[in-house]
């Protein structure tokens, strides 16, 4: 009789241990991973028709923002929509571009999902941060770096790319408008302010 209550004893202790085990990968599989736009890896081939200095691309396979974070590497579309032609100049503290008719028609023409349009801003084609266009009707937060598109006209030709949605207090991770290739992008175009 002790031998039959130590086998099992020593069966439902080695059982717990399988269904905890279960348990817990199953709950590490099922835990949603958190979207951090400006954290994604900033490695892809240069396109072919890649713009010199500052850009700012959509990406291919219109990726939506909140897949963002998984992605290994960011593929860009051919061309991009706004290049440094595009900026009548950027103001540094702010992060506010003044767009040219012609930037303001491409940002005018975009199609903005409710749940955002990603993109890029790169530096002779390479990417440096990514972020998603967003319209001010959206009831969706996003937590990555954003550009609101629905208020930009021929009399207001303003893009802020700004720090979350609907405000900064829904941004996560560090600031990644910063980066001194911008800087310099946008200081040898002359398009600095």
């Amino acid at each position: 009789m002790i031998g039959c209550s130590t086998g099992r004893t020593g069966w439902m202790a080695a059982s717990a241990r399988v269904v905890i085990g279960l348990v817990l990968l199953t709950l590490v599989g099922c835990n949603p991973t958190p979207t951090e736009p400006t954290t994604v890896p900033t490695t892809a081939q240069q396109p072919a028709g890649a713009a010199d200095g500052f850009a700012i691309y959509l990406l291919a396979g219109d990726v939506p923002p909140d897949r963002l974070a998984a992605l290994s590497h960011l593929e860009l579309q051919d061309s991009p929509l706004l290049t440094g032609d595009d900026v009548v100049f950027y103001a540094w503290e702010t992060h506010e571009i003044d767009l040219t008719a012609s930037g303001v028609e491409a940002i005018r023409g975009l199609v903005v999902p409710v749940n955002g349009k990603s993109f890029a801003v790169c530096v002779d084609g390479q990417p440096i941060y990514a972020g998603a266009f967003w319209a001010s009707y959206s009831s969706l937060s996003f937590d990555g770096v954003v550009i609101e598109t629905t208020l930009v006209s021929d009399d207001d030709p303003l893009i802020r790319i700004e720090l979350g949605y609907p405000g900064a207090d829904f941004f996560r991770g560090p600031d990644p408008r910063p980066d001194t290739r911008v800087l310099l992008a946008l200081e040898q175009a002359g398009k600095l302010k």
